[in-house]
């Protein structure tokens, strides 16, 4: 019987994205099996059928409270526990359990102050004791954690990994067809947009660096929110919705923008340059580590309006320009997933 690896995470995005791509490709790996515990209203998302599909076992709680009862019952040999809000719950019922337990931040943080700082401390005051490997996607991270009194030993800085034999340049005939499903016609220009938060994906720093182009392009707006859409209501919209599979919007885009505020290594970005995509982006700590000599990422900050005007222009004027080899390693999910079943096994082992 293979050991399982319990991943808990209180992911509620119904599109489901790079995160849930991720857990598949680990499923692929013969030597553990692999399930998920999140919460109950995902049972119905497209995500949680495909995980079945891809052999992960797909389990739910109801809430923060049910987590520790759950993961006990699953009875797993690994907790590797994703984003924040379920990690301690996931941890007693580790503890509980005599489970191995890795944190994995993938999420931005800001700066805390007074009453929010001090439950931080005792977070992970609490976490150093329980927790024996934090994953970090972006270098930011890693200082927060060192910050917090996490023993340097015990962290590894892992960027997002991105299924780039899915996530590739398209095709004449396959761009065509992306854009006809669009409403796009050839010489229109279109930038790529990821709207959930507008403060922080940026929604009005694009707004203003749009004011600047002469020949205004189009947005193809993903998930965006009702603020996002308000504050690009002078642009050449489209509102893409929740989108399942972002390869066909890719495919259809001349260009991405993250004017982010907060951001590690998104996936976004990832898929994006996996498609060829060129992007520009805010020259955040994480960004930078993953893509800096990335000739297709252009690195400019966003508050300069004009420069960063400019750089989309020079990027909506780009041919496609996938990858180089060195980095596409570095950011394949294969490299990810080898990494995290190598610790799995360790950890297992001793």
């Amino acid at each position: 019987m293979k050991p399982l690896v319990l991943h808990v995470a209180a992911f509620k995005n119904a599109a489901g994205g790079g995160f849930t791509s991720a857990l598949a490709s680990l499923a692929r790996r013969d030597e553990f099996e692999t399930a998920l515990l999140c919460p109950q209203e995902c049972a119905g998302y497209p995500w949680a059928r495909t995980l079945r599909e891809h052999g992960v076992r797909v389990i739910h709680a109801k809430a923060a409270l049910d987590v520790t009862a759950a993961v006990v019952q699953a009875a797993p040999a690994v907790v590797h526990a994703h984003f924040m809000s379920w990690m301690l719950p996931a941890t007693l019922g580790a503890a509980a359990s005599r489970a191995r337990t890795a944190w994995h931040l993938h999420s931005g943080v800001t700066h805390a102050s007074g009453a929010r700082d001090l439950a931080r401390r005792f977070k992970y005051a609490s976490a150093k004791r329980l927790v024996e490997r934090f994953f970090c996607v972006s270098p930011d991270l890693v200082r927060y954690l060192e910050r917090y009194g996490v023993p340097a030993a015990r962290i590894t800085e892992l960027p997002n990994g991105v299924d780039l034999a899915h996530f590739r340049p398209p095709t004449l005939r396959e761009r065509a067809a992306a854009r006809l499903r669009y409403g796009l016609a050839p010489r229109d220009r279109v930038i790529a947009f990821f709207g959930r938060d507008a403060r922080v994906k940026g929604a009005d720093r694009l707004a203003a660096a749009l004011g600047v182009i002469a020949s205004r392009p189009h947005v193809l707006l993903v998930a965006p929110s009702a603020q996002s859409l308000q504050l690009l209501r002078d642009a050449r919209t489209i509102d893409a919705g929740s989108v399942f599979d972002m390869r066909e919007l890719l495919w259809a885009a001349d260009a991405l923008a993250l004017p982010s505020r907060i951001e590690t290594v998104t996936y976004a970005l990832l898929e994006a340059r996996g498609c060829g995509l060129p992007a520009v982006a805010t020259p955040l700590p994480g960004i930078t580590a993953a893509l800096s000599g990335d000739e297709g990422t252009l690195l400019v900050d966003p508050e300069d309006t004009r420069a960063f005007a400019a750089a989309l222009e020079r990027a909506l004027s780009r041919e496609s320009s996938p990858l180089a080899p060195a980095i596409a390693s570095r950011l394949s999910v294969d490299t990810w997933a080898d990494q995290l079943t190598s610790w799995y096994a360790q950890s297992i082992a001793a």
